[in-house]
């Protein structure tokens, strides 16, 4: 574990990332050793293993020079096109730049890495080929969280776009669970009937799915759905009761009850059209070992007409590396520059103290 800590220390790593720091490392060194990538792994093909090295070289650069390059912006970019995994390392980097502004108690700074690290992660959420290092389910998800926090129907793409990456690159195996996501956006954007139809054709398709209960059980009271949503947890609990509850789920529903029987937001039910209701209050009369049981991309398609026209990314081409001597001259990283001290000229020659000037840089490249 701890030969895994100081690895990750060594390069740009991401909080999405589905691969190891050590695989990381091992290929790049394989890389810089001349070795064939194709033994370097013996579950991952070449044109994977190729990519990763291309694109982890490229985000650990990035790390390396990114101070420099936000203490003079006019420095030259880099010269190639930045991959999604490099994005996605950016974001990490600027989200590390968030929290070390907000330390200081500096609201501009955090808000403006803030807005860079989102920017990072948008990016890699719209280009058109994938990293094969990255879990993109999960930033799909943040941001259509985001968006949909800030009350933004654009929210919904990004849970559509979840949703089509699984069908197409892990055939479905988690697509229950974004469906329910992409259904609570709706409820949480004010369409509720479609939000609550989504939620009814899942429990039909499994109804003795316990985890389709408890999305419902504590979300429904934060938009008004408390009488429904009583209905829920009280099945959810039968459920429980009947089948064991080995995620110790009975404690957090019954609170989840109690929460919806004292909240101040009800009655919101009257907004949903009659038939929609009518329709997941009889879904909670099914036996628990019924169901449809459809193949889940034809529900998926079926709930979601619009999901063959969501762009889903498309696998990487092997890239073509230059002999690893090449590469590290043509990548070198500038010297370290000095550090005055904080009331001291800035070395830039702006005339300012050093604290009023590039000290936050320069702390970030520390960091």
């Amino acid at each position: 574990m701890e030969q895994e800590d100081s690895v990750s220390d060594t390069h740009a790593y991401s909080r999405y990332a589905c691969v190891s720091p050590g695989a990381i490392e091992k290929l790049q060194q394989d890389y810089m050793a001349g070795r064939d990538l194709g033994r370097t792994i013996p579950e991952m093909d070449e044109t994977t293993a190729t990519v990763i090295v291309a694109e982890s070289m490229q985000a650990d650069w990035l790390w390396e020079t990114l101070p420099e390059i936000l203490a003079d912006p006019s420095q030259p970019p880099p010269d190639e096109p930045i991959g999604d995994w490099s994005r996605a390392t950016l974001a990490e980097l600027f989200f590390d730049l968030v929290d070390m502004a907000r330390e200081l108690e500096d609201r501009r700074p955090a808000r403006d890495y803030w807005a860079l690290g989102w920017a990072m992660l948008e990016e890699a959420c719209k280009s058109p080929t994938l990293s094969p290092m990255l879990w993109y389910e999960g930033i799909y998800f943040d941001v259509g969280h985001e968006l949909r926090a800030r009350g933004e129907r654009e929210g919904i793409d990004f849970f559509k776009r979840a949703l089509a990456h699984n069908l197409r690159h892990s055939e479905g195996e988690d697509a229950s669970i974004y469906l329910a996501d992409l259904a609570e956006t709706y409820l949480w954007i004010g369409d509720l009937d479609t939000g609550l139809s989504i939620l009814t054709a899942l429990l039909r398709n499994d109804p003795g799915d316990v985890w389709i209960y408890n999305a419902m059980a504590i979300t429904f009271d934060e938009f008004g759905l408390t009488q429904v949503g009583a209905e829920v947890t009280r099945r959810a609990l039968e459920l429980v009761e009947a089948t064991g509850d080995p995620e110790d789920l009975q404690r957090q529903l019954e609170g989840c009850l109690e929460r919806m029987r004292e909240s101040e937001r009800q009655g919101r039910e009257a907004e949903v059209d009659g038939t929609v209701l009518a329709g997941l209050r009889d879904a909670l009369t099914l036996d628990f070992d019924a169901g449809e049981h459809r193949p889940m991309a034809e529900l998926c398609r079926e709930l979601v007409p619009d999901l063959d026209r969501v762009p889903v990314k498309r696998p990487p081409e092997k890239p073509t590396l230059p002999p690893p001597g090449e590469r590290a001259a043509g990548r070198e990283t500038p010297p370290p520059r000095p550090r005055p001290d904080r009331n001291a000229p800035c070395w830039c020659g702006s005339g300012k103290k050093y604290k009023h000037c590039h000290m936050r840089a320069d702390q970030g490249s520390d960091r």
